[in-house]
């Protein structure tokens, strides 16, 4: 029996396992205590807390498949580059073992990537623990989620996790469907699974609770009844996005999959350096628009053959500025200290070449707002209260200027949000 359909009921529950200020050790792996309490050592009041996420971090060291994923909550006042100075020789010996660096946030900033990413607060809630810090509000990762929001979310990762199927797939490809079947499927991944059989079963589970979801259950049984690929059986569609081909079938049922040759599907790609997905005419519709809604108005998905199912969708202004709110906040709490926390050093070339790709993507976020703003999707175009410095000043100076514009942009799609609400 799969279980999705506890994220409706457990979204609602307050989860907080730090009982009494202890610290709670993981069961995954020790080197993650020792770096959560020198961090916490380290950083004194500008480290608020520390916590694993993912079920991973409800997992033994025999039956975990994915690294650890770590939030480090921090205080308004915080100095990342203090944060990095405790961090970076804790990435250097320990990084066989988590792979990535954490979120960081402040707060304020977690409450607003919680409400644009619900799929993290049912992380929180369902497998948060706390290693270190002061306890954290018993709702604090509560929040608000329309489902279609949530389970978007999901079917989007499924696509993206389809070309670990493929014979070229990279090991992220793989990690991402590991991770969908604990999730999705609240089980670990046995070794023996192929990526076929793992696939399968997120793929059962996703469209049971699909199915209760009255526009997704509608569009599964209208592509049901619509014609199909002559050369592959259940296919209706086929649409490229960036380097992607994606695949589109009426329904990905166990027997359908097991069907699939996927040496024929390689055979009609319509970009041969592309990487292969493949998806349902629900899953699709259900994550254009409402993950994707923004890309879905832009054009960014190419039909190529068959029904052009997202040509018939209209995406909400809400749900193009959720879209459009996430990416600060992503670049914000997950990206920019990614990159920064894990540089080789922060010598004025290498922080002036990670400066240089983040004012680009801050570039797109403004290009992207005056297109919002033409659509008459926002009635201003936004303007940050102060420019970016120039390239003379610090490297220090400038990467703290980003993270504040960020917070700026963020802020500014979140009011934007709340208007529609």
């Amino acid at each position: 029996m799969f279980k999705l359909t506890m994220i409706r009921l457990r979204l609602q529950v307050a989860y907080c396992p730090y009982q009494c200020g202890q610290s709670i050790m993981a069961p995954m792996n020790p080197a993650l205590n020792t770096i959560s309490q020198t961090l916490a050592a380290d950083l004194g009041p500008q480290l608020e807390a520390v916590f694993l996420f993912g079920r991973q971090a409800v997992q033994s060291p025999r039956t975990a498949v994915s690294p650890p994923h770590l939030l480090l909550v921090i205080s308004p006042d915080a100095n990342l580059h203090a944060v990095r100075e405790s961090f970076h020789p804790l990435w250097q010996e320990h990084k066989t073992v988590l792979k990535q660096p954490p979120l960081v946030a402040t707060r304020q900033a977690l409450r607003r990537h919680l409400e644009l990413n619900p799929h993290l607060a049912l992380d929180m809630l369902q497998h948060g623990l706390q290693l270190a810090g002061q306890p954290m509000p018993a709702n604090f990762f509560r929040t608000r989620v329309n489902p279609h929001e949530l389970y978007a979310h999901f079917a989007q990762e499924l696509l993206a996790a389809s070309a670990a199927l493929s014979q070229t797939s990279s090991p992220e490809d793989d990690m991402r469907l590991n991770d969908l079947v604990q999730q999705i499927c609240a089980r670990p991944v046995r070794a023996t699974e192929t990526g076929v059989a793992r696939f399968t079963m997120v793929q059962q589970a996703l469209t049971a609770v699909l199915n209760q979801l009255p526009a997704a259950s509608k569009w599964s049984r209208a592509a049901q009844t619509g014609p199909t690929s002559a050369d592959i059986p259940g296919l209706q569609a086929i649409y490229t996005e960036n380097n992607k081909n994606i695949f589109v079938f009426n329904q990905l049922t166990p027997r359908h999959i097991g069907l699939i040759n996927w040496e024929t599907l390689a055979q009609h790609l319509p970009q041969a350096d592309g990487s292969l997905h493949v998806t349902t005419v629900a899953q699709f519709c259900l994550l254009g628009l409402y993950e994707k809604a923004l890309d879905l108005r832009f054009n960014k998905y190419q039909h190529k053959w068959g029904i052009p199912f997202l040509a018939r969708l209209t995406p909400s202004s809400r749900q193009i500025l959720r879209q459009a709110a996430r990416t600060p906040s992503h670049i914000l709490v997950n990206a920019l200290p990614h990159s920064f926390l894990t540089a080789a050093n922060t010598s004025d070339d290498t922080l002036h070449k990670l400066i240089h790709d983040y004012q680009n993507r801050m570039l797109n976020i403004q290009l992207e707002n005056e297109l919002l703003f033409r659509l008459g999707l926002i009635p201003a175009k936004f303007v940050p209260p102060e420019p970016l410095p120039e390239r003379d000043t610090s490297a220090k100076q400038r990467l703290t200027a980003i993270l504040q514009h960020l917070e700026w942009w963020a802020d500014f799609y979140q009011s934007a949000l709340q208007t529609e609400s």
